[in-house]
């Protein structure tokens, strides 16, 4: 893991009830997170499971180590996870069994009895982009073994909210909500017919809706609270777009700029009657615009007339919303989704954001300056778009994070680990673009639309322009855009909106070298809605170009991929273009990426993501002809799971990488097969892969950046491998890296970071079954000299003695405590692929025990360099295999 350590979207949290420090948030696609000490670390609790999108998560007030999660995101972005029900654990998230309600996909909020563990509602929104049944208020008596559907409308609304009386658990309130999105880019879904506030006062059993003094049509998402020390006390936040006729006209807009909307008659509504009549007692906008996205609300626990709103800012109300205050936001708007308030102690939150969860123990002070917060920054949780190398060395990945902006992070910490100090905001690409690494400069990327930026001195490069279409056509684009450096011309940078763009200055300037490449008239899918289908927004109904892939062989070929479905490609640099999409291909197929081969000019790969069509199976075509002929290539893939990316190794042919909604694959044999490459990666979405080196990088949506070490062995994968008692790999050349040290104190444990990659050469063996003999892997130098033994020769009997890091003192008591302590190295003789590595010091003379403080120092022999053999004997029979280890290139710098 990279990081980096700025956490992404968080819709669902919880605390638990008598436990003042322990809470829980669920992540849209990162699972779900624990802390036991409020908020100073995080650790993830559901990496085991098959799914990592969460909706709604609570603990049962009456057993506290019960937790019911919710799967698939409720905040339903066009980039949003689906999940594939209930889960739940009874021994505090250590453990986790699934409750079924496959297919509601997305879950907007899960109420569990006061009283009662084993009863449980789940309002379930269900399938984002067609009708199906599995929508609506669920309940189970039997702690989720089985489910009844109690509140249903129809197959087209479903439910976001359920709320139970704190008091009398037999009232339960709920929120209904139609809402779907089209295939073509619209930055909000839509409000069907059919949302409302329902209630029940039997426990589920039977509903009637709530109306006198809401809206009377066009309600879309609603929030629900009800005042536990009051509750004839309800608050509802509505989001409802029909124009409303009392509301004074909006301004006339400035010249040239489009007409607001009218006002909404949606605000935050309040019932002093148990929910029989409502009034609304604010219509800001602040407060309930872009409801399809917030639209919660949370009331304390001791006083009914204080409420709070997450919205843009995290807003509070003393007077029972008659007037309210801005208690967290920052500048640019953080966006925060869910306030969660601890019923024994009110001054306790835990909030849900854009940029994580956050907890407070001071939410009741007057001043929101005197507030304080736990931090944000401790959550691995990026949701990443995609990802390039800027070429520094050590190399740094750099992409763009949604909700926080693009960042860069280094791949080796500058210090003993990677930690906050080694990733940096950066300020091409937004939330959403494409940031690229630029060979000929390292330091330097470009970002979003062409625009170039330093890392160095975090500034923009003056004189670069953003591309344009010449006609009286508008540029469209979707959220992510393509920005693609060719690697056959390392000065031709390639942009895409429905035109290709081309620069060869730097983005100074730029040629537009095709028409419109995407559909001319794509049509409306069938599995819409009525105002799914009238939905639109910048772009009408119209595509996009959606991936590049300029060949690494030849300059002049390129490949396109649009939104709406096509394939096209050019062999003259875009004079001429042919359409050679796959026939079975359909309108609104997403080509999310294109793979031109880095061994055959005629070779490409496309990954197809038609899930906005109803459609989540895995979709990855191949051509060996320049487009004529296509074929698909997907066994092995999961069914039911859409593919974001398909990548292939830059020195191994057929060796292709494959990024799906919830793992990442490999296959060894040009796609014919594929197999899961999840090893230590968390369950989420792989948006994208970078070979660089010989390292595997991965951009996950939901986990940040991660790096797969050294994929020589991957690269000599075959059946002779397969078939053989025992392998030895040959190991890549090294660079002998001289380390990084915290030069003093260290960096703690339980700050936010994670481990810099192993200092050395990378050996890779492997053993068909367990070894009956003896095993042992030896490094030697040219004189055939042993330089390093695995497993080590036993150490003798009794006390060496102190050691600075971790060795006993005269007093036989360790200087630190046993989280410094090195665990001890493995050396495995079980069946598989096994890895160790060796640091290319000369051993030194142990030196006398250090007096003074402070941390570990930089220590070690003669840095070796040179050719060395790896020498592996296994039952008797010996291998080698010759490596390099080459200097540190800034230690020649210096």
């Amino acid at each position: 893991m990279l990081g980096p350590f700025r956490g992404g979207r968080v819709a669902a949290v919880c605390g638990v009830p008598g436990r003042p420090d322990e809470f829980y948030f669920g992540h849209v696609n990162g699972g779900v997170w624990k802390t036991k000490d409020a908020g100073r670390t995080w650790f993830p609790i559901f990496d085991d499971q098959p799914v990592a999108s969460i909706g709604a998560l609570a603990v049962a007030p009456s057993a506290p180590d019960v937790i019911y999660a919710g799967t698939g995101e409720s905040t339903l972005r066009d980039s949003t996870g689906f999940g594939n029900g209930v889960y739940k654990s009874t021994d505090a998230g250590r453990t986790w069994t699934h409750l079924g309600l496959d297919e509601t996909q997305h879950i907007g909020k899960i109420a569990v009895d006061p009283r009662n563990s084993d009863v449980v509602f789940v309002a379930a929104i269900g399938h984002l982009y067609a009708a199906n049944p599995d929508r609506g208020v669920f309940r189970s008596r039997d702690g989720g073994r089985t489910w009844q559907k109690v509140l249903y409308k129809d197959e087209n609304v479903g439910a976001v909210e359920v709320v139970i009386d704190p008091t009398e658990p037999r009232v339960v309130y709920a929120g209904l909500w139609n809402t779907r999105r089209p295939p073509w880019f619209t930055y909000a879904p839509t409000n069907g017919p059919g949302g409302g506030i329902h209630k029940s006062t039997d426990g589920g059993s039977t509903w009637h809706q709530l109306t006198t003094g809401l809206p009377p049509a066009g309600i879309g998402r609603t929030g629900i609270a009800v005042a536990p020390s009051n509750p004839r006390r309800v608050y509802a936040v509505v989001d409802c777009l029909v124009p409303d006729p009392t509301a004074p006209a909006p301004p006339s807009p400035a010249a040239g700029r489009p007409a607001p909307p009218p006002p909404g008659q949606g605000g935050v509504f309040r019932s002093d009657d148990a929910g029989a009549t409502w009034r609304r007692v604010s219509a800001d906008q602040a407060l309930w615009g872009r409801g399809w996205y917030f639209e919660k609300i949370a009331v304390d626990p001791k006083d009914a007339g204080l409420v709070y709103v997450p919205n843009v800012a995290v807003n509070r109300s003393r007077d029972g919303g008659q007037t309210w205050d801005v208690i967290r936001g920052s500048p640019g708007g953080d966006d925060y989704h869910q306030v969660w308030i601890a019923p024994q102690n009110p001054d306790v939150l835990i909030v849900a954001s854009d940029q994580g969860a956050i907890i407070t123990r001071n939410a009741r002070t007057a001043d929101p300056r005197a507030m304080t917060w736990s931090s944000w920054l401790n959550q691995p949780t990026a949701q990443i778009y995609h990802a390039s190398v800027d070429y520094r060395f050590p190399y740094w990945v750099v992409g763009a994070q949604q909700d926080s902006g693009a960042v860069a992070v280094r791949s080796r910490g500058k210090f003993a680990q990677i930690s906050q100090r080694d990733w940096e905001p950066i300020g091409a690409a937004g939330e959403s673009g494409y940031a690229t690494g630029d060979p000929l400069h390292p330091g330097v990327i470009y970002g979003g639309e062409g625009s170039r930026w330093d890392l160095e001195t975090n500034l923009s490069v003056p004189n670069t322009a953003a591309p344009k279409g010449g006609g009286t056509e508008p540029d469209r684009g979707d959220w992510t855009q393509p920005l693609v450096l060719s690697a056959a011309d390392l000065h031709a940078l390639y942009y895409a909106s429905q035109f290709l763009f081309k620069t060869t200055d730097g983005a100074r300037t730029w040629i537009q070298i095709s028409g419109d490449l995407t559909r001319p008239d794509p049509g409306i899918p069938p599995n819409l809605d009525r105002a799914a289908a009238e939905s639109t927004d910048r772009n009408g109904k119209r595509g996009v170009i959606y991936a590049v892939a300029p060949s690494p062989l030849r300059a002049p070929l390129i490949w396109i991929g649009t939104d709406d479905g096509l394939i096209q490609v050019t062999t003259d640099d875009g004079a001429s273009w042919r359409d050679v999409t796959p026939p079975a291909m359909t309108a609104w197929s997403r080509v999310t990426g294109i793979e031109a081969s880095h061994f055959d000019e005629g070779i490409a790969y496309a990954s197809v993501d038609r899930h906005q069509l109803q459609d989540f199976a895995p979709y990855i075509y191949r051509t060996r002809d320049q487009g004529r002929s296509w074929q698909l290539i997907t066994a092995g893939l999961p069914e039911g799971v859409y593919v974001h990316v398909v990548k292939e190794d830059l020195l191994r042919r057929g060796l292709l990488f494959a990024g799906t909604e919830r793992g990442a694959f490999v296959s060894f044999d040009d796609g014919d097969h594929w197999q899961p490459l999840q090893r230590n990666l968390p369950v989420t979405s792989v948006r994208d892969f970078v070979v660089y080196g010989n390292d595997l990088i991965v951009a996950t949506h939901g986990r940040g950046f991660w790096v797969m070490d050294d994929i020589s062995a991957l690269r000599q994968v075959n059946d002779e491998v397969l078939k053989a008692d025992a392998w030895l790999f040959r190991p890549a050349d090294a660079i002998n890296v001289v380390p990084g040290d915290d030069d003093g104190t260290p960096l703690q444990r339980d700050e936010p970071q994670a481990q810099n990659p192993p200092d050395g050469a990378f050996i890779d063996y492997y053993l068909r079954a367990p070894a009956s003999g003896a095993v042992t892997l030896e490094i030697l130098d040219a004189t055939g000299k042993v330089l390093r033994t695995w497993p080590p020769p036993a150490e003798p009997s009794g006390d060496a003695g102190a050691s600075p890091r971790g060795g006993r003192g005269t007093s036989g008591l360790p200087r630190v405590s046993p989280l410094w302590q090195p665990a001890p190295e493995v050396f495995s003789t079980a069946a598989g692929m096994h890895r160790v590595v060796w640091r290319p010091v000369a051993p030194v003379e142990p030196a006398a025990p250090a007096a003074g403080g402070g941390g570990p120092r930089r220590g070690g022999g003669t840095r070796l360099t040179g050719t060395f053999t790896a020498r592996l004997t296994v039952n008797g029979r010996t291998s080698t295999r010759d490596f390099t280890v080459r200097p540190d290139p800034r230690s020649d710098a210096r």
